[in-house]
């Protein structure tokens, strides 16, 4: 009778050589969504691939670090350089703010999603008094939450709200005056976004808009949420008085949709670095949704990302001056 063959037999190089042959198609696959992003303004797919930059990045330098310690060095150099070409996209936001003037007045803002099915209304009242901000913009905000911030108006009197039970409810605590404090419907997604000026103590004024536009998730998502930042960027353009822009724009600052909005609306991104604020789990996913934009003629002071408060998303908490 014939002999069954043997089994194979698994070598430790074998292994080694399999993992190596998976990360490289890996690797080249990172490759291809460096490229698809640069052609983010064709498709709503490519524009998605826009938001992960940084992930991209990093995930490239360890694959070029990997080919290189196997001496593959050809391999390993197309890696590193794709990986500095995400690296391009991304460091416009690594540089520095001018300083403002010593003598300048600060506003603080306080902005958060703070997601609509969140109970732990607690956090978002303890974080505001801890960073006791001069202005608190509150995203996803339904009868519910806003029942539970009543404490907030003891200190922030000043309000406007707009509570929906889906996703796009907005409210707007200030310390400051309001004037002119509106309600307004930037695209046919007719989800609502509140203006307000706020009057200065030196007899100036500020133009100052919350907003939340729609995820791109699809062709549909994505063509409205570019209206209304197209909107956004008009209603800066035209402002009468320096403008300050809060909002979850559902855009990372590398999304063709971001860079148009601060060229368009002459403004200013108060961020820096990479500053991720969505998702809060899984950490490895996060990017940058959650954004302060203001005008030239104002200067950027701080600008952190808060705690987690039960949301999917991070607060942020920025310190403007106004000279």
């Amino acid at each position: 009778m014939s002999q069954p063959p043997p089994a194979p037999r698994w070598s430790l190089r074998g292994v080694a050589d399999a993992a190596l042959w998976v990360g490289i198609l890996g690797a080249f696959g990172l490759c291809l969504l460096t490229i698809a992003a640069f052609a983010g303004e064709r498709h709503w797919l490519l524009e998605l691939t826009t938001h992960f930059r940084p992930h991209y990045t990093i995930a490239l330098l360890v694959c070029a670090l990997v080919w290189t310690s196997v001496r593959r060095f050809r391999t390993a150099a197309i890696f590193a350089a794709f990986a500095m070409l995400n690296t391009s996209a991304l460091l416009p936001r690594f540089a520095a703010h001018a300083n403002p003037p010593s003598d300048a007045p600060h506003i603080k803002l306080l902005l958060s999603n703070v997601h609509t099915g969140n109970q732990n209304h607690q956090a978002i009242l303890a974080l505001i008094k801890s960073e006791q901000p001069d202005i608190v913009a509150l995203l996803e905000i339904n009868d519910a939450w806003l029942d539970a911030l009543k404490p907030l108006t003891l200190t922030h009197p000043h309000t406007r709200s707009v509570s929906r039970p889906d996703n796009f409810g907005i409210a707007l605590f200030s310390r400051l005056p309001l004037s002119n404090a509106i309600t307004l419907y930037l695209s046919p997604a007719e989800v609502p976004s509140i203006h307000a000026t706020i009057p200065l103590k030196s007899g100036g004024h500020i133009n100052l808009l919350a907003t939340h536009p729609l995820p791109p998730g699809d062709a549909e998502g994505l063509l409205l949420r570019d209206q209304q930042i197209s909107a956004i960027a008009r209603w800066s353009s035209t402002s009468l008085h320096p403008a300050i822009v809060l909002g979850d724009l559902n855009c990372a600052p590398w999304s063709p949709a971001f860079r148009r909005l601060l060229k368009e609306g002459s403004l200013i991104d108060t961020g820096h670095g990479v500053t991720p604020t969505w998702p809060v789990k899984p950490w490895f996913l996060r990017i940058p949704l959650d954004h302060c934009l203001i005008s030239p003629s104002l200067f950027v002071a701080d600008h952190q990302v808060g705690p987690d408060i039960g949301s999917d998303h991070f607060p942020i908490i920025v310190t403007v001056a106004v000279p």
